[in-house]
């Protein structure tokens, strides 16, 4: 099998039909992208503001870096994408697919739930642990720029604030 089968094979895209996306250079390039941009942003307090109400009685919405998105959405721009896609409470594992080379997807693509974990958000609520799901979830793909992504950050932020949630579960990729 030729390299760019194996790649194939093993779930790794190719940048540029060349360089094996996921592996070894995936991840140097995303830290040459993203830990300027992290550092720049992460200057002075942190915002946090503690729950106001139990566990069990609040609303959570998930949120995630990973490009988890509907099989039926129109998939992430691999290139950089700075918007989102909503994920509905009722999407399963077979509804969901990532469409995302920044990191290795291999584990990903087999259980959704490590980077996208609905399903064990699921059992909380059945369980009575946390109060409830939200009606809308949220799936980012990849940006290499943090100023091109602030719009849809607020939007999503716009659409959660006015939903009701009371914690959102953060899942980067």
């Amino acid at each position: 099998m030729s390299r760019k089968g194996m790649d194939l094979a093993m779930g790794s895209a190719l940048l540029f039909g060349v360089i094996p996306v996921g592996t070894a250079f995936g991840h140097w390039i995303s830290k040459l992208i993203a830990l300027p941009q992290l550092r720049r942003l992460a200057v002075g307090e942190i915002p946090w503001t503690p729950l106001r109400k139990p566990l069990s009685d609040s609303t959570v919405v998930l949120v995630s870096t990973g490009g988890v998105h509907l099989r039926s959405d129109r998939p992430f721009n691999l290139n950089g994408d700075p918007d989102f896609r909503v994920i509905p409470k009722g999407a399963r594992s077979a509804d969901l697919t990532i469409s995302h080379q920044a990191y290795d997807r291999t584990d990903a693509l087999r259980d959704i739930n490590l980077v996208f974990p609905i399903e064990r958000l699921h059992e909380l609520e059945a369980e009575k642990v946390i109060g409830r799901l939200a009606e809308e979830h949220y799936g980012f793909g990849l940006m290499g720029s943090a100023r091109r992504l602030m719009p849809a950050i607020k939007e999503a932020a716009r659409r959660i604030s006015e939903s009701g949630v009371d914690l959102a579960l953060l899942v980067p990729a």
